[in-house]
């Protein structure tokens, strides 16, 4: 069953402007269709129309109540109307669709750990694309064996990827696999909703790998400012590189870009140290992929760097302050 918002979608101005009638006259038409219940006319409230705003008369038509009305003036005023209105409803009705298709596949990838860059390809994950095809895993083992044993497979590290055992599909694998659903499904509906993700994918998923890649330009902005901020110098150990003493500078996020992404370009949650102390505490909390804290940060270098820089440890509770009301 429809829900109300999808139900209701055609609007007063939308309908009147396509019967070619001004929204005053629509009123009258309605004004009719009530003003005697016993005549073969009517219209019903919830049913084939609801009310936007109901002192000002504005109202949004199901396509039920749209082919009411059309009948109506099929009969009364304009023939061949009935069949103008049934190629709008179908044109209406594909709006919406599509713009349904494009809601579903904003939804599922607007979180920033949905779509990763591999090799400069945007990519996004086996089960994010069995949520936007709503699929079963399955059938998405079965739409690839049957892509990759045709003429035209995928190709490795451009439209799919095996990362620690994970499949990931860049554009054109998920555009042949929603085709393929779209001709082997058996349900013919679900074939249709494959066919609409298929078209409406690419400008979308356009827009949120831009994001993506602005999103990284600017933590990558975010890191570098904070390098000259603290001087290209170590905040635990206080060490700068130099000739006699060389070593690679990171930028630590205190709290993790992955589960905070909010914070991730936020100047008092970045801080410099050195890349091999870096990649120590992501190790002791098991790897990069882990998600981290500030606290955590806090302990690691209590325990591990105790004759860190005093300054540290003022700058930590400082940060602690302003991120805990954010994070």
């Amino acid at each position: 069953m429809p829900n109300r918002k999808e139900r209701f979608t055609i609007k007063d101005k939308e309908l009147a402007e396509w019967f070619s009638i001004k929204l005053q006259r629509l009123d009258e038409i309605i004004d009719f269709f009530d003003s005697d219940p016993n005549d073969e006319w009517d219209l019903v409230e919830k049913k084939d129309y609801i009310f936007i705003n109901k002192n000002k008369k504005i109202r949004n038509f199901s396509s039920q109540g749209a082919l009411k009305i059309a009948a109506y003036l099929d009969q009364h005023e304009t023939r061949g109307i009935i069949y103008k209105i049934k190629d709008f409803i179908t044109q209406h009705d594909a709006r919406i669709r599509k713009s349904l298709a494009r809601k579903i596949i904003t939804e599922e990838l607007s979180d920033d750990t949905k779509i990763i860059m591999y090799h400069n390809v945007a990519m996004i994950h086996k089960q994010s694309l069995r949520r936007i095809l709503e699929t079963n895993g399955d059938k998405m083992n079965k739409t690839f064996k049957e892509i990759q044993a045709s003429h035209q497979p995928l190709e490795l590290e451009k439209d799919y990827a095996e990362i620690e055992q994970e499949l990931w599909f860049g554009e054109r694998g998920v555009l042949l696999m929603s085709k393929q659903m779209s001709e082997t499904l058996i349900n013919k509906s679900r074939r249709k909703a494959c066919k609409i993700i298929w078209g409406e994918f690419p400008r979308q998923f356009k827009a949120l790998s831009n994001s993506l890649i602005n999103h990284v330009k600017e933590i990558q902005k975010a890191k570098n400012n904070a390098k000259k901020r603290d001087k290209n110098t170590c905040q635990i150990t206080g060490r700068k590189p130099a000739n006699h003493d060389q070593f690679n500078l990171a930028v630590h996020h205190l709290y993790c870009s992955k589960k905070y992404p909010h914070l991730a370009t936020v100047d008092v949650n970045l801080i410099t140290i050195r890349e091999d102390i870096h990649k120590e505490f992501h190790g002791s909390l098991g790897g990069f992929d882990k998600p981290c804290i500030l606290d955590d940060f806090i302990e690691f270098v209590h325990h591990n760097y105790p004759d860190h820089k005093p300054e540290l440890t003022v700058k930590l509770q400082k940060a602690k302050k302003v991120l805990g009301k954010v994070s």
